[in-house]
């Protein structure tokens, strides 16, 4: 299969400003067949004003809005067909995707190579795509995704004399191997906890593979904290720090490993706020999210640090004060141990370390399910849960007074009404990013069909690796850059600039003229939405 071709556009002024493209390494199955990156977006729009009848805005306003209307000779026409010599043989079959050496059934495929497997089958813990290790710099196990103990004590032991080889002769520490394009590992050093993880992903990037171990090991860190986890081992490196860890840890940790990996099970939006570094948001109206807001501020006490209103892993509402903060990975954790933990309607009262918060110390966390939601207060004082308990009844009881429940209503409508449902657009599935704020929205998935949960993550991951380097010698230029992709009968379309990033997954029954129509037209609504779409 021929590799993607790139195509470089700038203002007609500052063309040699850019330098030369780089072609990503992608797996020969994964290969789009056609992509192009432009570091000044000139589109055709003048030329597909009547175009897409799913489009609701006048386009020539779009592209001056979205400044893309200039230089539109310099874009070659989009194909809109792609030899069938190129098309993967099942369109909507994730193994199009993914190498199968084995001709394994979908199925088969998805048990042998994808599901984790605790058992002493080494054959089938060879099979697995992905591959987590958390052990000690003694190379004592403390985790591992797949096999059992008797399975995995000689690979640490490997792995473990792998490391001390590159500290000892090389004095650094062991951060990638590849082998050839068939296996990469990826190792991150928290002495005195090690954390490796193997991939056969070609989509995986290093830094993506780094990032996902940042993960496993914070959430170590929410659970003993720092300073805990340097007293067991301090006591002896060969300490097993298993005997600390609940049988709803290993679980968690499991859970991580999918979701950070495969997106499953329903986890395709956690996926993609660690791909993108970034929180997810929804669209509430703002009138209703800052009545909200005044409601959640009325209780106030010196104890009370956070208020957090959230659906799921989606953060509603967001009070703190002003000396403190949380960061976005705090706060990722934060909602998937709350979600974890609240299977019950009762308040949920628990220590918990915010590692870029305060790695050493915790904080406490009071939890109360209300409706869809959960109404999160966090103190710094441990003896507040019967005050903190009265505050989340106050809060509801004032949101649930006779003169509320109609805003109460909209409130919960709004949570409960599809952002594919508001937007005027067809397409597989797309998201927006507001990089002031770092959040991001994105169009419902099906959770429950994998097939389609597993062709998202590679093709937003795709699409987000096959950015070209820009060296920029001029700051007063600003560039917008374009990647475009093929897999088959679906196309994938990325438009960045400083303010935003906009990732659309369309299938092919668009022509590349509607393809670039839709995807202006679903910034604009974003755009236009922005107060109600992102929290402050």
């Amino acid at each position: 299969m021929e590799q993607p071709h790139f195509l470089k556009v700038a203002s007609k002024s500052a063309s040699s400003l850019l330098s030369t493209a780089s072609v990503p390494q992608l797996s020969s199955t994964t290969v789009a067949t056609t992509a192009i990156n432009y570091e000044n977006v000139n589109l055709e729009i003048q030329s597909i004003r009547n175009g897409s009848p799913s489009t609701q805005f006048d386009n020539s306003s779009v592209a001056s809005e979205l400044h893309l209307s200039e230089y539109i000779e310099d874009l070659p026409f989009l194909p809109s067909k792609v030899r069938n010599s190129q098309r993967p043989q099942n369109d909507h079959n994730y193994l199009a995707l993914y190498k199968n050496p084995f001709n394994l059934e979908e199925d088969q495929y998805f048990r042998l190579c994808i599901t984790i497997s605790k058992t002493d089958d080494e054959q089938q813990f060879h099979r697995k795509l992905k591959q987590f290790f958390i052990f000690s710099t003694a190379g004592k196990p403390i985790y591992s995704m797949n096999g059992s103990d008797d399975v995995i004590i000689g690979y640490v032991g490997v792995l473990t004399t792998i490391l001390s080889t590159f500290q000892e002769d090389l004095h650094k520490d062991l951060k990638s191997i590849r082998i050839e394009d068939e296996l990469k590992i990826v190792a991150l050093n928290r002495a005195p906890i090690v954390l490796i993880t193997i991939t056969k992903l070609n989509h995986e990037t290093d830094s993506f593979l780094e990032s996902q171990l940042n993960v496993l090991y914070m959430y170590l860190l929410s659970i003993l904290s720092k300073s805990a986890i340097d007293k067991h081992f301090n006591n002896g490196l060969n300490y097993d720090l298993r005997r600390v860890l609940s049988p709803l840890d290993f679980s968690n940790l499991d859970d991580l490993c999918m979701k950070l990996t495969f997106g499953l099970p329903n986890g395709l939006d956690f996926y993609l706020s660690q791909l993108f570094s970034c929180q997810q948001s929804i669209k509430i109206r703002y009138t209703l999210r800052s009545k909200m807001n005044k409601i959640l501020k009325t209780y106030k006490d010196e104890d009370l640090i956070f208020t957090i209103l959230a659906k799921s892993h989606i953060i509603l509402n967001y009070i703190r004060n002003k000396t403190h903060n949380l960061s976005s990975n705090d706060m990722k954790l934060l909602l998937f141990i709350v979600k974890s933990m609240k299977t019950k309607e009762e308040d949920l009262w628990m220590p918990l370390c915010m590692p870029e918060f305060n790695s050493n110390g915790f904080l406490y966390v009071f939890v109360r399910t209300w409706g869809q939601k959960s109404l999160i207060l966090i103190s710094g004082n441990k003896n507040s849960f019967y005050k903190l308990k009265e505050i989340a009844s106050g809060i509801i009881l004032t949101a649930e007074r006779s003169q509320n429940r109609e805003f109460l209503a909209s409130f919960q409508r709004e949570l409960s009404t599809p952002i594919s449902s508001q937007i005027p657009f067809v397409v597989k599935h797309f998201m927006y990013i507001n990089k002031k704020t770092n959040q991001f929205v994105c169009s419902e998935a099906p959770h429950e069909n994998r097939d389609v949960v597993l062709q998202l993550i590679n093709y937003y991951t795709q699409l987000k690796n096959n950015k070209s380097s820009v060296q920029i010698k001029d700051v007063s230029i600003k560039y917008k850059k374009l990647s475009y992709m093929k897999w088959g009968n679906v196309t994938g379309f990325m438009i960045t600039e400083d303010a935003y990033a906009s990732y659309c997954i369309i299938n092919d029954d668009l022509d590349s003229r509607k393809l670039v129509d839709v995807s202006v037209s679903i910034i604009k609504w974003c755009k236009n939405n922005q107060s109600r779409l992102f929290t402050k």
